[in-house]
């Protein structure tokens, strides 16, 4: 009998916790979106890159890169969102100190108006399917009782 691991395949998740974001320029002069997250099995960090399709022409991009600090309470979502905004902002040289603040209340306006279109209709809030735990084993094994009280092994049919 064969051990088989099965792992699904990999499902965009809008409310995983995410670290920080970087939207910028990579190597080979192409645009570059890049997601670190925690992984949900392991207390590790995972990095989730997405190339653009395009190089970038030369002197074409105004600054090299907008690096999005989100911490463990921004979800995937609000990430996308605000990476979204970076890249439709036309590039200042001259920044202000109050960019990060305008950021996060930006992001905020936009969390309370989601709870209010929420509460207003509460049949479009999205439903936790409940979770069905338990041991799933391939097709024609079984669990057999041994002579050990409490023991059981995977037997193959």
């Amino acid at each position: 009998m064969s051990l088989t691991v099965l792992v699904p395949k990999y499902r965009r998740d809008p409310n995983a916790m995410v670290h920080s974001a970087y939207v910028g320029v990579a190597q080979g002069n192409r645009t570059v979106t890049t997601v670190n997250s925690f992984n949900k099995n392991t207390e590790r960090m995972e990095t989730t890159r997405v190339f653009g399709q395009n190089t970038l022409a030369r002197g074409q991009s105004g600054h090299a890169g907008t690096f999005i600090l989100g911490g463990m309470v921004t979800t995937l979502d609000e990430v996308e969102y605000l990476v979204e905004a970076a890249k439709e902002k036309k590039f200042v040289r001259q920044k202000s100190s109050s960019e990060i603040a305008a950021m996060c209340h930006e992001l905020q306006e936009r969390r309370n108006e989601q709870i209010k279109y929420l509460r207003k209709n509460p049949s479009e809030i999205p439903q936790v399917k409940p979770r069905r735990r338990g041991l799933f084993l391939p097709t024609g094994v079984r669990m057999v009782p041994t002579g050990v009280p409490g023991l059981r092994i995977a037997v193959g049919v």
